[in-house]
């Protein structure tokens, strides 16, 4: 009785063993399944997948590369150019090919990306070390009864770019995608652009900026010994959006240097004068600090609009300091101005030119009234001259020329420029 128990544990183990065995029997019977399972574990008996597919060793792999870009991101704090694309692939693997007559015409096959070999395409000037950049994300490739495998996987690269902000916001950013093999040289892993290197069909504009052209090139390097590295080259060239940074930033910068160049046509002992100055002044200091949050600070150049304002701030500082010591100077009365300020304000103010810009009609001094009648002339009585302000309105129009002339130079050289105002501009 005690021996039951383990007479039927034994059976049942018995059992399972048998019925095990005889299930392996039955899927191993390949004529039971259906073509495409009969032909996959065909092509995958001896498969390696760590083996590159050749029949030579020495022989090289050409991989045809396409892009299909969808979107693209470019972050200007970072000079990070983030872009979302399929990429096409399509080589030639020699140890999976087959007849179709023999798998009841089977032409094609869909796998997984791990059962085969890959090529090892990674992005060389990658700009997120902390995301892993090499090889193939896992995808369903398409295996040809020739060999030829077709994989469309859908790649995220982060690339590196060299920005250029000198005219902000009509910036143009250049980003270039270089790609290869991270471990194989040319002689063994050949990577080419295909008959389509890149096509736009599909893709989403981006909302800050726009891919104004795309260019493709193909390199083959050497380094240190007799076999060739080709790189793969995708640039893109970037357009800022910049109507809204126009009418914000680009339309007030004339605005204040209207306002300032006003300043030296006002009376300088009016009070309107010292207040608009240091309204306008204050304008700047807005303006430049709203700049500051606004630009990124990772340029090798500075933008020619900063530089603008930066110089119009210290014009309208002048203009303040100047309208200071004009008031100060007009309000010294009694003093006699020294000789060789009079001589110079009179040597101006004998010429018509001169009595113009002092807005003097007549020469002042002493003159005769003469009578309607054959009565002698009357002496008249003299009119006291105030050289102190006849020398603050010529300072005013040496100034009022001056920071012209300094405006036409900034506007010439620091006010950004659209590309077609550059384009222009270089005829």
């Amino acid at each position: 009785m005690r021996r039951l128990p383990m007479l039927i544990v034994s059976f049942v183990a018995c059992t399972s063993v048998v019925a095990e065995n005889s299930s392996d029997k039955t899927c191993n019977i390949l004529s039971d399944k259906w073509p495409s399972l009969q032909l996959k574990r065909h092509l995958f008996c001896e498969y390696d997948k760590a083996v590159r597919p050749v029949a030579n060793k020495s022989a090289s792999i050409s991989i045809q590369v396409e892009l299909r870009p969808k979107f693209m991101e470019f972050y200007s704090s970072k000079s990070q150019f983030i872009l979302h694309t399929w990429v096409e692939l399509l080589w030639r693997d020699e140890h999976l090919n087959w007849n179709p007559e023999e798998f009841e015409g089977v032409e094609w096959i869909q796998l997984k990306s791990e059962e085969l070999w890959l090529p090892d395409l990674s992005l060389y000037n990658s700009g997120d070390l902390s995301v892993r950049q090499t090889g193939i994300p896992p995808t369903i490739c398409t295996l040809w009864h020739m060999g030829q495998v077709e994989c469309s996987p859908s790649i995220k690269y982060t690339s590196q770019c060299e920005t250029d902000y000198t005219f902000w916001p009509y910036d143009l950013q250049n980003c270039t995608i270089t790609m290869g093999s991270w471990m194989y040289s040319g002689e063994l892993v050949d990577f080419d652009f295909g008959y389509t290197p890149i096509s736009m069909k599909g893709f989403v504009a981006n909302k800050w900026w726009a891919v104004t052209n795309y260019t493709t090139a193909r390199e083959s390097p050497q380094f240190g010994t007799n076999n060739t590295y080709p790189q793969l080259s995708v640039s893109f060239r970037l357009q800022r959006h910049s109507d809204v940074l126009r009418a914000v930033y680009v339309t007030p910068l004339i605005v204040l240097a209207a306002l300032t160049l006003a300043l030296f046509w006002l009376d300088s002992r009016s009070t309107e004068r010292l207040m608009l100055a240091s309204i306008t002044f204050i304008c700047h200091l807005l303006c430049i600090y709203s700049l500051h949050w606004l630009m990124p600070s990772n340029g090798l150049k500075l933008p020619h609009v900063l530089l603008f304002y930066r110089d119009s701030m210290i014009i309208t500082t002048f203009a303040i300091v100047l309208t200071t010591l004009l008031r100060k100077l007009q309000s010294t009365r009694g003093i006699p101005a020294p000789i060789w300020i009079e001589s110079s304000v009179s040597f101006v103010a004998n010429n018509p030119a001169g009595r113009w810009l002092l807005l003097e009609d007549e020469l002042p001094g002493n003159s005769k009234v003469t009578g309607s009648d054959d009565r002698e002339p009357i002496e008249a009585m003299p009119i006291k001259i105030d050289n102190w302000r006849r020398l603050a309105l010529i300072i005013d129009w040496l100034a009022l020329l001056a920071s012209t002339f300094t405006y036409l130079l900034l506007f010439i050289s620091r006010i950004p420029k659209s590309e077609y105002e550059k384009s222009l501009t270089s005829l």
